[in-house]
């Protein structure tokens, strides 16, 4: 990648002042290896980290720190100033935006090895990112992580790799959101969140839910009751089955992608 092109992925992370973030506690030697959660971190071989040998990642790391998030707690909040970005290693966060009459539309999932924070206008957070489980997070200080994409071509190219795979994911929500019917949006939601769990290592039988009902439908554009309906049509279809409030069973994932094959 040329540096004109590293530019642009560099000015998506830029803000005027960025938030000062706590150094983490970093040795050398024996002991820094000890230290350094990147080494058996799951989301080290997904997009910025994946080309960094150890002196880089180190370097990375002490960019910024890792913490910890319980569901329903807000890793940013739209509006604010626009301090970290976040690299996500353990749980799901949803990246949303408010409506003026208090309804939220949440426009994306971030999985372990995505990165979420970086959208800013006038130095503020443009969406909200909130942990809809337990999150683990290596957050980055965004002049800091700007100028070491500059320095290192392959972390921008990675960094590219990230935005056009996330340009993807958008133009598929659109299509689901836009085109097909509400037991297709659910079928196509749960494919989805079965394939995410499966790169990810995740148990898929029973599929457990990240996110309440009343969130499925923010993320599907739907009312809640109309997702009830849906999960009901998918059940007396055979494709799923209800094990627990918080779980499903998919019994036919061929059928179940099918039904909602438009984003394909």
């Amino acid at each position: 990648m040329g540096v004109s092109a590293t530019s642009r992925v560099a000015s998506l992370v830029q803000h005027s002042a960025p938030q000062p973030l706590p150094p983490p506690s970093v040795t050398t030697g024996r002991s820094a290896a000890k230290l350094l959660p990147c080494l058996t971190c799951p989301a080290k071989a997904k997009n910025i980290c994946k080309p960094l040998e150890y002196d880089r990642q180190k370097e990375l790391f002490q960019l910024g720190h890792q913490s910890k998030w319980e569901r329903r707690q807000f890793l940013f909040r739209a509006g604010s100033p626009a301090g970290p970005l976040f690299k996500i290693v353990s749980g799901i966060v949803s990246v949303s935006k408010g409506l003026p009459d208090g309804r939220r539309q949440i426009i994306a999932l971030a999985f372990p090895g995505d990165i979420c924070g970086y959208t800013q206008t006038n130095g503020q957070y443009v969406y909200d990112g909130e942990a809809i489980s337990p999150v683990t997070a290596c957050a980055f200080d965004r002049s800091g992580f700007n100028a070491f994409i500059h320095r290192h071509p392959d972390a921008a190219d990675a960094m590219m790799v990230l935005l056009q795979e996330k340009l993807e994911r958008v133009r598929q929500h659109l299509t689901i959101v836009g085109q097909l019917t509400s037991t297709e949006r659910l079928a196509s939601f749960l494919s989805m969140l079965a394939r995410a769990y499966s790169e990810h290592g995740f148990q898929v039988r029973p599929l457990v839910m990240p996110m309440k009902r009343s969130d499925v439908s923010e993320y599907l554009g739907l009312r809640t009751e109309t997702i009830s309906r849906a999960f009901t049509k998918l059940r007396k279809q055979r494709l799923i089955e209800l094990d627990d409030d918080d779980s499903i069973i998919i019994c036919d994932p061929t059928g179940l992608s099918r039904l909602g094959n438009a984003v394909d």
